[in-house]
Formats: C-alpha cells, structure tokens, sequence
C-alpha cells in the first residue's frame, strides 16, 4: 500500500543534486521491484551516474505490548523462511506488526495485534518512525507501544492461516526478554528497537 508521499516519491524525478534517468519496473508479484538509473551531484561538485534496485512493499506498523506492573510483555514466535534460508532457526521471536491498511497506522496494530495474539488494545501511543533498510527498500516501520491487561485477551491469536499465519504468543518478562537479545535469540530489528525503548522508558 502506497501512501501520499511514497507516491510523491515515485513520481519525484530530480532535484538540485539528483536526476532521475530511467525507471524500469523489474517485477511487481506481492510487492514491487524497480532498476532506477539517476545522476548524483557529489559533495566535490561533480555528476555520477548510478543505478540501484528498489523494493516498494509498502509500509509497516508494529507495537510493543506491556504490562508494567507484572513485568510482561507480549511476543509472537512465528517462521520466516528468509531467516531459515540464511541459516537461523527461522522461528523469530517479534512484536506484532504488519503492513499498514487504509493508511491508518493504528488500526492497523490494533488489528495485527488481535489478529496474532488474541489481546485486544485500545488507542496505541505512537513512538517513532524509521526506514527498516534504506539502501534498497523503501518501506517505513511505525513503531507503537500500549498497555495491556491478560483478561484484555478475547481469543487465541495464531494469525490468519490463509496467509500462511501460524502464531504463538508469549507473554514474556521484560529481564528475560533483555537477556535473549544479548543471547542472540531474539534477532528481529524492529523487536530489538521496541524492547529497548521499553527498557530505558516504561519499565
């Protein structure tokens, strides 16, 4: 889902320091690939050409869900083929996230977080954005936190099976969780940021 200013950005073609050349689309399945050709004007004055592949997958929402006073937070363990393909485990410990729908940020971690976990929240507080790999991707993560109460949870969670969802949830202590990053057994970016953030600012 392409919101207003990925779709200024698609159509943006120079600036004082950059021309766009060529864009060629190289595929366009769940998410889209682009070759882009575009001169650079270096900081010494000069123009470069260059040329880099693009992936436009929309962008993505993801919260962290907290319980101070008992200590906890909710993960989701879930199976990732790139990281299994790259040599992990490929069940990744993570925060609910997913990519964002109508535009709407909130909702959408509202929804993902019923969807994976069974809890439902309301109003999610909204922390930071940040590009997830801005090399080569332009999706933009929202990251969230809220709080939450076990007997806010009205079901089980796992996802949607349709879409290849096969979920468990954990609620996790916030020391515990700290730990396994230091062990190496929580390697998601997006999930290390937010357990960070919880760290130095709710617990």
């Amino acid at each position: 889902m392409a919101d207003h200013k990925q779709e200024q950005a698609n159509k943006r073609t120079q600036s004082s320091r950059v021309s766009v050349i060529e864009k060629t689309e190289l595929s366009n399945q769940w998410a889209t690939l682009e070759q882009v050709k575009f001169n650079y004007k270096r900081s010494d004055g000069t123009w470069q050409m260059q040329q880099r592949e693009i992936y436009h997958r929309g962008h993505g929402a993801a919260v962290l869900l907290h319980n101070v006073s008992l200590g906890l937070i909710v993960l989701t363990r879930q199976f990732r083929f790139p990281a299994w393909d790259s040599g992990d485990d490929g069940f990744l410990l993570e925060v609910p996230a997913g990519i964002i729908e109508s535009d709407n940020p909130e909702e959408t971690v509202q929804l993902e977080t019923q969807e994976e976990t069974g809890f439902v929240i309301g109003k999610p507080q909204f922390l930071f954005r940040a590009y997830a790999t801005p090399g080569s991707v332009t999706e933009q993560l929202h990251f969230f936190s809220a709080a939450y109460e076990p007997n806010n949870r009205r079901g089980e969670g796992g996802g949607l099976a349709e879409e290849g969802e096969d979920i468990e949830v954990l609620e996790v202590d916030i020391a515990q969780a700290l730990a396994w990053i230091g062990e190496g057994k929580i390697i998601d970016a997006k999930t290390i940021i937010l357990i960070q953030y919880a760290h130095m600012n709710i617990f």
